[in-house]
């Protein structure tokens, strides 16, 4: 079995690529299945652009949010 189809396996079908198209979260139980922006029209306020930067570059490969992301843990913790 290759990743793709074990993601798609437990996300009952949803990967990253689709994700990242949707402009959202990863459905659960992996992501939050939640839009990047609300609905409000507003989104996550990062600290700098460099910061901005690693989340988006992170959520195109996984399809996590910052908010999922975080609670993975790593580096940029407290």
């Amino acid at each position: 079995m290759n990743i793709p189809t074990f993601l798609s396996a437990l996300t009952g079908g949803d990967l990253p690529a689709t994700a990242v198209a949707e402009e959202r979260c990863l459905m659960p139980p992996i992501g939050c299945g939640e839009p990047l922006v609300d609905e409000d029209g507003t989104a996550r306020v990062f600290w700098d652009e460099s910061e901005a930067a690693r989340y988006q570059a992170e959520w195109r490969i996984t399809g996590l949010c910052p908010g999922c992301q975080d609670s993975l843990g790593g580096e940029g913790d407290e």
